[in-house]
Protein backbone atom coordinates (compact mmCIF):
# COMPACT_ATOMS: atom_id res chain seq x y z
CA UNK A 1 0.00 0.00 0.00
CA UNK A 2 1.32 3.05 -0.48
CA UNK A 3 2.57 5.48 1.93
CA UNK A 4 1.25 8.88 0.90
CA UNK A 5 -2.43 9.73 -0.55
CA UNK A 6 -2.30 11.52 -4.09
CA UNK A 7 -4.00 14.23 -3.81
CA UNK A 8 -6.76 15.96 -5.75
CA UNK A 9 -7.29 12.50 -7.17
CA UNK A 10 -9.89 11.29 -4.56
CA UNK A 11 -7.79 8.56 -3.96
CA UNK A 12 -7.47 7.98 0.26
CA UNK A 13 -4.60 6.17 2.15
CA UNK A 14 -5.77 3.44 4.45
CA UNK A 15 -2.69 2.26 6.22
CA UNK A 16 0.02 4.71 6.99
CA UNK A 17 3.21 2.99 7.70
CA UNK A 18 4.91 3.84 11.40
CA UNK A 19 7.80 1.21 11.40
CA UNK A 20 11.13 0.48 9.67
CA UNK A 21 10.39 -2.88 7.13
CA UNK A 22 7.04 -2.76 7.88
CA UNK A 23 4.94 -3.75 4.98
CA UNK A 24 1.38 -4.02 4.09
CA UNK A 25 0.28 -5.07 0.75
CA UNK A 26 -1.62 -7.68 -1.42
CA UNK A 27 -4.65 -6.10 -0.79
CA UNK A 28 -7.87 -7.54 -1.83
CA UNK A 29 -11.41 -7.02 -1.29
CA UNK A 30 -13.93 -8.86 0.92
CA UNK A 31 -17.01 -9.94 -0.19
CA UNK A 32 -19.46 -7.30 1.39
CA UNK A 33 -17.58 -4.69 -0.91
CA UNK A 34 -16.73 -2.82 1.92
CA UNK A 35 -13.82 -3.88 3.55
CA UNK A 36 -10.29 -3.77 2.44
CA UNK A 37 -7.95 -7.20 3.59
CA UNK A 38 -3.73 -7.29 3.31
CA UNK A 39 -0.98 -8.84 4.31
CA UNK A 40 0.66 -6.46 7.11
CA UNK A 41 4.12 -7.75 8.70
CA UNK A 42 5.32 -5.73 11.34
CA UNK A 43 8.18 -5.84 11.19
CA UNK A 44 8.66 -7.68 7.52
CA UNK A 45 8.91 -11.24 7.62
CA UNK A 46 9.17 -11.15 11.90
CA UNK A 47 4.98 -10.89 13.12
CA UNK A 48 2.32 -11.64 10.58
CA UNK A 49 -1.03 -10.35 10.33
CA UNK A 50 -4.47 -10.46 8.11
CA UNK A 51 -5.31 -7.26 7.99
CA UNK A 52 -8.54 -5.60 7.44
CA UNK A 53 -10.42 -2.06 7.21
CA UNK A 54 -14.14 -1.11 6.36
CA UNK A 55 -14.01 1.72 4.53
CA UNK A 56 -17.92 2.40 6.11
CA UNK A 57 -17.48 2.06 9.54
CA UNK A 58 -13.55 2.64 9.39
CA UNK A 59 -12.90 -0.52 11.75
CA UNK A 60 -9.68 -2.17 11.57
CA UNK A 61 -9.04 -5.79 12.63
CA UNK A 62 -6.07 -7.85 12.62
CA UNK A 63 -6.13 -11.60 13.05
CA UNK A 64 -2.34 -13.03 13.63
CA UNK A 65 -0.67 -15.76 12.28
CA UNK A 66 2.53 -18.26 13.16
CA UNK A 67 5.56 -17.62 10.61
CA UNK A 68 4.11 -21.08 9.06
CA UNK A 69 0.50 -20.04 8.63
CA UNK A 70 1.68 -16.76 6.21
CA UNK A 71 0.27 -16.86 3.16
CA UNK A 72 1.32 -15.22 -0.58
CA UNK A 73 -2.48 -15.21 -0.67
CA UNK A 74 -5.77 -15.30 1.62
CA UNK A 75 -9.21 -15.38 0.45
CA UNK A 76 -12.60 -15.78 2.66
CA UNK A 77 -16.31 -16.37 2.44
CA UNK A 78 -19.19 -14.04 2.72
CA UNK A 79 -19.63 -13.54 6.13
CA UNK A 80 -16.02 -13.37 6.95
CA UNK A 81 -17.13 -16.80 8.77
CA UNK A 82 -13.54 -18.55 6.65
CA UNK A 83 -10.48 -18.01 5.71
CA UNK A 84 -8.24 -19.64 3.51
CA UNK A 85 -4.60 -19.37 2.24
CA UNK A 86 -1.97 -20.78 -0.38
CA UNK A 87 1.15 -21.21 1.89
CA UNK A 88 4.35 -20.37 0.27
CA UNK A 89 7.63 -21.96 0.03
CA UNK A 90 10.84 -20.94 1.96
CA UNK A 91 11.78 -18.51 -0.42
CA UNK A 92 9.05 -16.40 0.51
CA UNK A 93 8.93 -13.55 2.95
CA UNK A 94 8.25 -15.88 6.06
CA UNK A 95 11.19 -17.79 5.44
CA UNK A 96 9.00 -20.25 7.09
CA UNK A 97 10.32 -24.29 7.28
CA UNK A 98 6.88 -25.70 6.69
CA UNK A 99 4.49 -23.18 5.12
CA UNK A 100 3.79 -25.37 2.12
CA UNK A 101 0.10 -25.87 2.79
CA UNK A 102 -3.07 -24.87 1.58
CA UNK A 103 -4.94 -23.83 4.79
CA UNK A 104 -8.14 -23.55 6.19
CA UNK A 105 -8.19 -20.71 8.97
CA UNK A 106 -10.84 -20.11 11.61
CA UNK A 107 -11.06 -16.84 13.37
CA UNK A 108 -11.48 -15.29 16.64
CA UNK A 109 -11.88 -12.61 17.88
CA UNK A 110 -9.96 -11.51 20.83
CA UNK A 111 -11.12 -8.24 21.87
CA UNK A 112 -11.95 -8.59 25.80
CA UNK A 113 -11.51 -4.83 26.82
CA UNK A 114 -14.50 -3.83 25.27
CA UNK A 115 -13.06 -0.89 23.48
CA UNK A 116 -14.76 -0.49 20.09
CA UNK A 117 -12.93 3.10 18.95
CA UNK A 118 -12.03 3.22 15.24
CA UNK A 119 -8.81 4.50 16.30
CA UNK A 120 -8.19 0.86 18.22
CA UNK A 121 -7.53 -1.72 15.90
CA UNK A 122 -9.72 -5.12 16.84
CA UNK A 123 -7.09 -7.89 17.21
CA UNK A 124 -7.99 -11.12 16.21
CA UNK A 125 -5.79 -14.40 15.38
CA UNK A 126 -6.66 -16.89 12.45
CA UNK A 127 -6.76 -21.04 13.46
CA UNK A 128 -5.13 -23.38 10.59
CA UNK A 129 -6.22 -26.46 9.53
CA UNK A 130 -4.03 -28.46 6.59
CA UNK A 131 -6.22 -28.84 3.35
CA UNK A 132 -3.68 -30.04 0.59
CA UNK A 133 -0.14 -30.85 1.13
CA UNK A 134 1.78 -28.12 -1.19
CA UNK A 135 5.68 -29.81 -1.02
CA UNK A 136 5.69 -30.56 -4.86
CA UNK A 137 4.40 -27.40 -5.78
CA UNK A 138 6.55 -24.66 -7.47
CA UNK A 139 5.68 -21.70 -5.87
CA UNK A 140 6.53 -19.34 -8.88
CA UNK A 141 2.46 -20.43 -9.76
CA UNK A 142 1.07 -18.70 -7.28
CA UNK A 143 -2.03 -21.16 -6.30
CA UNK A 144 -4.36 -18.27 -5.72
CA UNK A 145 -6.87 -20.07 -3.76
CA UNK A 146 -10.34 -18.94 -3.08
CA UNK A 147 -14.13 -20.95 -1.83
CA UNK A 148 -16.31 -22.27 -3.93
CA UNK A 149 -19.84 -19.89 -4.16
CA UNK A 150 -21.24 -22.64 -1.99
CA UNK A 151 -18.27 -22.43 0.46
CA UNK A 152 -17.60 -26.16 0.53
CA UNK A 153 -14.30 -26.29 -1.70
CA UNK A 154 -11.25 -24.27 -1.68
CA UNK A 155 -10.16 -23.88 -5.45
CA UNK A 156 -6.80 -23.28 -6.64
CA UNK A 157 -4.20 -23.95 -9.22
CA UNK A 158 -1.01 -25.97 -8.96
CA UNK A 159 2.05 -27.65 -11.19
CA UNK A 160 2.51 -30.52 -8.55
CA UNK A 161 1.65 -33.18 -11.43
CA UNK A 162 3.95 -31.49 -13.60
CA UNK A 163 1.47 -29.29 -15.53
CA UNK A 164 -0.68 -27.09 -13.58
CA UNK A 165 -4.36 -27.82 -13.21
CA UNK A 166 -7.00 -26.26 -11.15
CA UNK A 167 -8.16 -27.92 -8.04
CA UNK A 168 -10.78 -27.68 -5.73
CA UNK A 169 -10.26 -29.31 -1.89
CA UNK A 170 -13.47 -30.06 0.11
CA UNK A 171 -14.00 -27.92 3.57
CA UNK A 172 -15.67 -30.38 5.32
CA UNK A 173 -13.63 -32.97 6.75
CA UNK A 174 -14.70 -36.36 5.56
CA UNK A 175 -16.28 -39.11 8.12
CA UNK A 176 -13.67 -42.10 8.47
CA UNK A 177 -12.84 -42.82 4.68
CA UNK A 178 -11.24 -46.29 3.88
CA UNK A 179 -7.92 -46.30 4.09
CA UNK A 180 -7.58 -47.08 0.16
CA UNK A 181 -9.06 -43.92 -0.48
CA UNK A 182 -6.54 -41.79 1.78
CA UNK A 183 -3.69 -40.47 -0.58
CA UNK A 184 -1.29 -37.58 -0.06
CA UNK A 185 -0.79 -35.49 -2.93
CA UNK A 186 3.12 -35.76 -2.61
CA UNK A 187 2.35 -39.40 -3.52
CA UNK A 188 0.44 -38.36 -5.97
CA UNK A 189 2.87 -36.26 -7.44
CA UNK A 190 5.58 -38.84 -7.23
CA UNK A 191 2.98 -40.98 -9.26
CA UNK A 192 1.70 -38.55 -11.54
CA UNK A 193 5.17 -37.04 -12.41
CA UNK A 194 8.05 -39.48 -11.67
CA UNK A 195 10.60 -37.99 -13.59
CA UNK A 196 10.19 -34.16 -12.50
CA UNK A 197 8.33 -34.80 -8.88
CA UNK A 198 8.98 -31.26 -7.74
CA UNK A 199 9.82 -28.75 -10.82
CA UNK A 200 12.90 -26.48 -10.36
CA UNK A 201 13.08 -22.69 -10.42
Amino acid sequence: MRDQAVHNSGNILIHKRSMAMEIAGHEFWGLDGKTIWYDWQYPKGEDFFLAGYNLETHKRIAYHLQRNEWSIHFNLTQGETLFTGDGGDPGQVAKAPDDEWIELFQPQMLNVSGIDDPDFWQPGVLHSEHLVNMAHHNYRLEPNVRFSPDNKLVIFTSNMFGASYVFGVEVAKTANPAGLDVRSTPELASQFSPTNPRPTN
